[in-house]
C-alpha cells in the first residue's frame, strides 16, 4: 500500500511558530511520557509533534491535554509495512520508520526538530543552555544533520529495576536509573569514512558477560547450554542515532536512526536510553506478541535470556567504566558529547 495524504492527520492541537520542536513516534507511554515532556521542556522543546500508535493507556488522552503537544494518528500501525516514496526512491518499510519521514516532512518542513523514542533523554553538549541555543549555532555554520551517542542508563540492580514504581519528573526518573558506562562510543577518526564506533553499549557488555549468543534460527530450540558452547557471536546494539535534523527537501530518515544526510563532526550531542526500567517486561511482552520490530522483535528474546540470566545470578547492571550521571559535563568528559562550533 501507498501513503496518501491522510496517512497522518492531527486530532488534537494546532502546529505553532516554534523554533524548538521534538517529535515522536509512542504507543502506550504512560510509564515514560511524563518525565519525558518534563525533561525536553527543561531543556527548552517549544512545540511536541507525537505520533500516537493506536495506545490503550491513557497515552493519547494526557497528551491532549498538554497546550504544547500536537497530537496525530495513522489508520496504519507501527509494523505495518508501507510505501514511502523519497529522495532514494520508493521504498517498502515498517510504517513506524516511515513515520519519521512523514511527520517532519509534512509538519514541520524548513525547520530543525528532534526525533526521539519515548525512553530516550537528550543531552546538550556542556555549554549550551537549551535546544533553541543548539538551533542557532547549528544555523550558523549550516550543518543539517547531528548525531548522537546512545548512551544506556541503568540502575545498579535487576532488583532496584524491577521494583514498581512511577516518575512524574526527569529528576525522578534519571535519579532512579544513574548510571551509565563512561567510555566514548562513537566519534570521528582521522582518515576513516563517517562516524566509527569506539566501544561497546553498557547492554553488549551484559550479554557477553552473561553469554547471550546470537543463535541461528535453526538452532533457537536447542538447549540453552549447548548453544552457550556453540562459537556464535554476542549480539551488539545500536550506539549511533541522528536525531537532530533540518527538515530541507529531500531529507528522510534511512532507518530509524540514520539519516539520509551524514552528521557533522563538529557537534556530537548525547541520548541517554532508558531501556533497563520497571517497564521492560511490558515491553518485551508487546514486542513478542506484536512482532511491531526488525526481524519479527527478535531482539527482545536476547533481553528475556539476559533478565532471566541476571535473575539467577549477578544482578548487578554495573561495569568497570559504571558512573553514576550528575550533569551534561559527565558526558563531555569522556567523550560521549562534544561541541566545536563558536
Amino acid at each position: 500500500m501507498s501513503t496518501p495524504p491522510e496517512a497522518v492527520r492531527v486530532i488534537h492541537g494546532r502546529l505553532r511558530d516554534a523554533k524548538a520542536n521534538a517529535f515522536a513516534v509512542v504507543k502506550d507511554e504512560q510509564f515514560y511520557i511524563r518525565s519525558f515532556l518534563d525533561h525536553h521542556r527543561r531543556l527548552g522543546v517549544e512545540q511536541f509533534v507525537i505520533i500516537d500508535d493506536h495506545s490503550t493507556d491513557g497515552t493519547r488522552e494526557l497528551l491532549a491535554d498538554q497546550p504544547d503537544c500536537v497530537v496525530l494518528e495513522s489508520p496504519h500501525r507501527y509494523g505495518d509495512e508501507i510505501d514511502l516514496a523519497g529522495a532514494t526512491g520508493t521504498r517498502r518499510l515498517r510504517a513506524g520508520i516511515a513515520f519519521k519521514t512523514l511527520v517532519p516532512q509534512r509538519y514541520l518542513a524548513g525547520r530543525y526538530a528532534v526525533c526521539l523514542d519515548a525512553d530516550e533523554y537528550l543531552v546538550l553538549p556542556e555549554g549550551v543552555a537549551s535546544l533553541g541555543e543548539l538551533i542557532d549555532l547549528l544555523a550558523r555554520h549550516d550543518i543539517v544533520s547531528v548525531a548522537a551517542s546512545l548512551i544506556d542508563f541503568f540502575p545498579a540492580t535487576i532488583a532496584e529495576m524491577e521494583a514498581p514504581r512511577e516518575f512524574a519528573t526527569a529528576d525522578a526518573m534519571l535519579g532512579a536509573h544513574p548510571y551509565f558506562d563512561a567510555v566514548p562510543i562513537v566519534g570521528w577518526k582521522a582518515g576513516a569514512p563517517g562516524v566509527q564506533r569506539f566501544n561497546e553499549s553498557a547492554t553488549a557488555r551484559l550479554f557477553r558477560k552473561h553469554r547471550v549468543r546470537k543463535v541461528p534460527d535453526a538452532m533457537a530450540g536447542a538447549p540453552r547450554w549447548l548453544n552457550r558452547l556453540l562459537p556464535y557471536r554476542h549480539p551488539e546494539t545500536s550506539v549511533l542515532k541522528m536525531p537532530i535534523v533540518r527538515w530541507d527537501p529531500g531529507i528522510e530518515y534511512l532507518n530509524s536512526h540514520r539519516t539520509n544526510v551524514p552528521p557533522s563532526h563538529q557537534v556530537l550531542v548525547g541520548l541517554a536510553h532508558l531501556k533497563f526500567t520497571y517497564d521492560l517486561a511490558r515491553r518485551i511482552d508487546y514486542a513478542i506478541r506484536s512482532k511491531a520490530y526488525v526481524r519479527g522483535s527478535r531482539k527482545y528474546q536476547w533481553y528475556i535470556e539476559l533478565l532471566q540470566s541476571m535473575r539467577s545470578g549477578d544482578g548487578s547492571f554495573l561495569g568497570p567504566d559504571s558512573r553514576r550521571y550528575r550533569s551534561p559535563a559527565d558526558l563531555g568528559a569522556v567523550g560521549l558529547t562534544r561541541l566545536s562550533l563558536t
